[in-house]
């Protein structure tokens, strides 16, 4: 990625002007490595700037900050500055932390502003400071909840006594409940990866409470990866959200069971 040059005549530190120039903190994070570790990703955007806090949720703990600005020097400036400073804090110490403090370590001299104070990124920044503070108890929820189904899906896995739950509340509930769950499984993590390929299923039947049959469409139908990975993937999204035991087969093609011509 190209930096902008900034000229020496512009209203900027020489302090702001380096760090502009060659931020650390310049990146992003991804909810799918926030759920792999374990923890809550708050993020915030106001006009051309984004913040990433990943938290621990057990002790409010910011583990890593990082941003994404292309708005300029002083955006790229503050937010440096803002994701340093909240490293290794607690969430509750943003409210401690406003724009002009931020401004202030940029300066080059206590008394020289190190940018126009009136300059509107700053009232951006104390805008998206705010929506972290707010966002956070929710993400913070939605963690500790993922963590949970995580940990209930693996004892119930790989375990003698967690099997040996799931065997009973499964076969207790009936065939119609069966269906419906491993149905609202397939709606949220399975068809819409198979829409986006032009691909879809429909569940056919549900043998002994284990053996699911399925019927591939669009796509699906006749790709070879139907009865490979699109199959695995199919079968270990259902055994982690719905029950630990199922297997997925495809319905047999037609001409599997048409008798021969004689």
């Amino acid at each position: 990625m190209a930096f902008v040059k900034f000229s020496p005549m512009e209203p900027y530190s020489e302090k702001l002007q380096q760090l502009a120039k060659s931020p650390k903190q310049r990146g992003a994070i991804f909810q799918m490595e926030a759920d792999d570790k374990g923890l809550a990703l708050v993020e915030s955007k106001v006009q051309s700037l984004k913040i990433y806090v990943l938290v621990d949720p057990d002790s409010d703990k910011v583990m890593e900050a990082r941003f994404f600005t292309y708005g300029g020097p002083v955006f790229t400036a503050l937010a440096e500055v803002f994701c340093t400073r909240v490293h290794g804090t607690v969430i509750d110490t943003f409210t401690l932390i406003n724009p002009e403090s931020l401004e202030m370590e940029l300066r080059d001299a206590p008394d020289k502003p190190s940018m126009p104070l009136d300059t509107p990124e700053i009232e951006a920044v104390r805008v998206l400071i705010r929506e972290l503070i707010r966002g956070y108890p929710d993400k913070k929820k939605v963690a500790l909840g993922a963590r949970e189904a995580r940990n209930a899906s693996h004892y119930r896995q790989h375990t003698a006594e967690g099997r040996s739950e799931a065997d009973l509340e499964w076969f207790a509930i009936g065939e119609v409940e069966q269906i419906r769950r491993i149905e609202t499984c397939l709606d949220e993590k399975v068809r819409q990866a198979l829409h986006l390929d032009g691909g879809g299923m429909e569940v056919l039947g549900l043998q002994n409470g284990t053996r699911l049959t399925i019927r591939y469409s669009g796509a699906c139908n006749g790709c070879g990866a139907s009865s490979g990975g699109t199959l695995i993937f199919i079968e270990n999204q259902l055994r982690e959200c719905v029950y630990y035991n199922i297997s997925v087969e495809p319905e047999a093609p037609s001409w599997a069971t048409t008798p021969d011509s004689p």
